[in-house]
């Protein structure tokens, strides 16, 4: 995906129009399946950008390699840190899961974030 950088680079929130689908790759409970759609690709594949949604379930994050900055803007979860201090993510709250972040996602229904994603490896 290469963008012209003279112009600015829009994130449509509403329906996916390419969905990529996906599963946890750590699973805890539940049959949580993911949608994602990359709206920006940059700085030779380290930095990446979008729209991402989950359905209900619990699982395991893991950023080893980079960091990621996202906004909720439907639904909610919580991430879990792994001292056990729990943030609930809420529409319109904003989070950076650091380098090396090994929290848990507790979805209970739906959760759709926007997303940006700075490669670290």
């Amino acid at each position: 995906m290469t963008h012209d950088p003279s112009r600015l680079v829009r994130i449509d929130a509403g329906p996916m129009k390419n969905p990529v689908p996906g599963k946890p790759r750590r699973p805890i409970s539940g049959d949580t399946a993911f949608q994602s759609e990359t709206f920006f690709e940059g700085n030779a594949g380290k930095a990446e950008a979008g729209v991402w949604e989950s359905t209900a379930g619990v699982f395991q994050a893991n950023t080893t390699g980079y960091i990621e900055f996202g906004t909720i803007i439907e639904g909610a979860a919580r991430l879990v840190d792994p001292d056990g201090t729990v943030h609930e993510l809420t529409v319109g709250q904003a989070f950076v899961m650091p380098e090396g972040y090994t929290g848990r996602w507790e979805v209970d229904q739906f959760v759709k974030k926007i997303y940006f994603i700075s490669r670290t490896a």
